[in-house]
């Protein structure tokens, strides 16, 4: 089951739901790390598509980033916080082949943020993309199978 999610301000408390429906407690919905805010959700993981539409609902989009700054900061208040997973971000190849932009500005990945030897579109069907990690710190992004479950961020817009 998802979070619930509302329409609410940026520093608003709100209830999230577990799985069985047991309220989690209220917590901050967007966390500023910067000059930006994230909701960062640490227990449920869904498919690219549906993260990117929850995040929607909250008047937000999948994280994207504008510079390294933005990907020091994000990762180091990450593994501070010990949120070492697969998250997935905005970017994605699915309107052109090849062509990895931050959804939905279109704006191209032009940062060097891939881990090596990525994207690389194993079997023709890895279309989304995932900061990924080694166990301890996040070590770039990665293409990945859109249908995959991770966690996510979603990012209010400036």
């Amino acid at each position: 089951m998802a979070s619930t999610v509302q329409p609410i301000g940026n520093n608003t408390n709100f209830t999230v739901y577990s799985p069985t429906n047991a309220a989690l407690g209220p917590r901050p919905l967007f966390t500023q790390i910067g000059n930006k805010f994230y909701f960062i959700e640490t227990e449920v993981t869904k498919n690219w598509h549906d993260a990117y539409a929850t995040c929607r609902q909250m008047g937000a989009h999948l994280i994207s980033f504008d510079t390294a700054d933005e990907w020091v900061q994000v990762t180091n208040y990450l593994v501070k916080n010990k949120i070492i997973s697969d998250i997935w971000t905005s970017g994605s190849e699915l309107a052109i082949q090849g062509n990895h932009v931050w959804f939905p500005t279109t704006d191209p990945i032009a940062l060097n943020l891939w881990k090596p030897g990525e994207p690389n579109n194993r079997d023709g069907v890895e279309h989304c993309d995932v900061m990924t990690h080694d166990g301890s710190v996040f070590t770039g992004l990665n293409d990945v199978r859109c249908d995959r479950f991770f966690k996510y961020i979603c990012q209010l817009s400036n």
